[in-house]
């Protein structure tokens, strides 16, 4: 080697190393968040994961959650830049005990709506306008429900009503008619039901003989392709464990499940979200465990489910909520968590950074709180700002009313990622 071809080479290292030592240090630094929950609620008992969608057709993701003891579902039109102004018009049911709702065009008329399931009441179908309005179009779907629409305390005797509530409700074509479907989840024995839509978001035909379990019941529930072969499956956090029966495209099912836990003790299992965290190209299961914390189920080529081992955190008292999402842009999913660092109820939302082999590093100072937020219903991940990177939504509250002034946070809250952004105002 001559002496240019020494410097040329000796140039290249250079540059090579300068590289990596710059991506290095960007993969270094820290994931941060900043609160932007100007126009969202600061009391009442957010009992519902958050959900995002653009209902207006801005551009601008907005956010729809249910409160109990409230006034029903509500819907928050964002500006992009963490202004929220509520659009709930038309959206019920009254004397609502919260659950879960899910955004779909149930009527084909290119606005979303929005699907309401409550606790207390059952199931519900708001149309939209495509400008932030709502007018109820069916429900309480549930017979059941119909007979026994009081106030909130009443229907949620249990004794007295029986299975009349619904706890958790997915959208999806499940029959592939091309209309959209509910998939509810029961609050309490009523198991799994599906509703077959006709695209006019009126009237909804109830499954019979479907494959799914009449009994127990789910406290999240989710519709995806698991397994790959182009038919939407359902995914639940069910009463006995994590779940999932795999869809033929025609409205029946069949149980997935086999390696997934199965617990004796009923109603341990929350949060629930579906990503390829080893990026094998197969769909994985995290769960949130209210006893031991976030729990993650690699879907294996033949069929199984397989746990991973212990994630190593400062978490000491279980998890109500999690989600997945890549917030560095590495290509990688991480994951937020929503539990307590012991067992008593100070809870608090915590990040674990993903490699992509389903193994995860907790992260700090990501300044979201670690403590101080009562119990944690949901969070869920959309990239609110639209730069690129998802933002964090959070649903708590432990009791209806007023928040109290132990409390520095409001009760519902989003979180705008700030990685590359510099370090958030405190």
């Amino acid at each position: 080697m001559d002496r240019r071809e020494f410097i040329a080479a000796a140039g290249t290292a250079a540059a090579l190393a300068s590289a990596s030592l710059a991506f290095a240090q960007a993969d270094e630094q820290p994931i941060r968040f900043a609160l932007a929950a100007s126009g969202l609620p600061e009391d009442g008992m957010w009992k519902s994961k958050p959900v995002f969608a653009d209902v207006n057709g801005d551009g601008f993701l907005d956010l729809a959650a249910i409160s109990r003891l409230g006034n029903g579902a509500h819907v928050w039109l964002g500006d992009g830049k963490g202004t929220w102004r509520d659009s709930s018009e038309g959206l019920g049911p009254p004397f609502s005990c919260g659950g879960g709702v899910a955004f779909g065009d149930v009527n084909n008329d290119g606005h979303l709506d929005l699907v309401v399931a409550d606790h207390c009441a059952g199931v519900f179908v708001y149309l939209g306008d495509g400008r932030g309005h709502w007018k109820e179009s069916a429900g309480p779907l549930n017979p059941a429900a119909s007979q026994h629409k009081s106030s909130a305390e009443a229907e949620d005797e249990e004794n007295e009503h029986g299975n009349i509530g619904a706890e958790d409700v997915a959208v999806g074509d499940v029959n592939e008619d091309g209309f959209l479907d509910l998939v509810v989840a029961s609050r309490m024995e009523g198991g799994i039901t599906v509703y077959f839509g006709d695209g006019s978001g009126k009237f909804w035909k109830e499954a019979t003989s479907d494959g799914l379990p009449k009994s127990g019941w789910a406290d999240k529930i989710l519709l995806q392709d698991i397994d790959g072969d182009g038919h939407l499956d359902i995914v639940a956090s069910y009463s006995d464990g994590p779940r999932v029966w795999r869809g033929d495209g025609k409205g029946h099912w069949q149980p997935y499940s086999r390696g997934l836990p199965t617990s004796t003790a009923g109603g341990l299992y929350r949060g629930l979200a579906v990503g390829d965290v080893n990026e094998d190209g197969l769909p994985d299961i995290a769960v949130a465990n209210i006893l031991t914390g976030p729990e993650i189920y690699l879907q294996t080529k033949d069929g199984a489910w397989q746990p991973t081992p212990p994630l190593q955190s400062s978490m000491n008292g279980g998890a109500t909520a999690l989600a997945l999402g890549d917030l560095d842009g590495d290509g990688h999913l991480d994951l937020v968590v929503g539990g307590n660092q012991s067992v008593t109820k100070q809870y608090g939302l915590f990040v674990f950074r993903g490699n992509g082999k389903a193994e995860w590093t907790e992260l700090q100072g990501t300044n979201l709180p670690l403590r101080d937020l009562t119990f944690i219903w949901g969070v869920a991940l959309a990239d609110v700002d639209g730069d690129g990177l998802p933002d964090l939504a959070v649903t708590t509250g432990e009791a209806p009313g007023k928040r109290q002034k132990s409390e520095p946070l409001p009760r519902m809250q989003v979180w705008i990622n700030q990685y590359r952004k510099g370090s958030p105002k405190p």
